[in-house]
């Protein structure tokens, strides 16, 4: 199902509509103004890789062994590493975590 943006010509606000494939086609209107002067823009769009993949980055049970659960040391290495497997994109939570771990002990 795609999502149409329309700029309005009026009132220079965009209007996404969403298109059903079963839906009689209606001519959109401004969802800020009401105007029916609407131009078609070029949408951008996404995709999502299968759900197994997004998963090749976790460490596999072998490299886990090494990690001692009792010292914050070792647990903050073994995040370490985790992070530089996902590229160095961790959300801001991870490095919240990490660092009261270390600070913590």
């Amino acid at each position: 199902m795609p999502i149409h943006d329309y700029r309005c010509q009026d009132c220079q606000g965009v209007t996404s509509v969403l298109s059903y494939s079963w839906s009689n086609k209606a001519d959109p209107v401004c969802s800020g103004c009401g105007s029916e002067n609407l131009g078609k823009l070029i949408s951008g769009f996404t995709f999502r890789a299968s759900w197994g993949d997004s998963l090749n980055w976790v460490p596999s049970g072998e490299t886990s062994r090494d990690v001692d659960e009792d010292s914050p040391q070792s647990i903050d290495n073994y995040m370490g590493r985790i992070k530089k497997e996902m590229g160095g994109q961790v959300t801001s939570d991870f490095n919240q975590m990490r660092k009261e771990w270390t600070t913590d002990s």
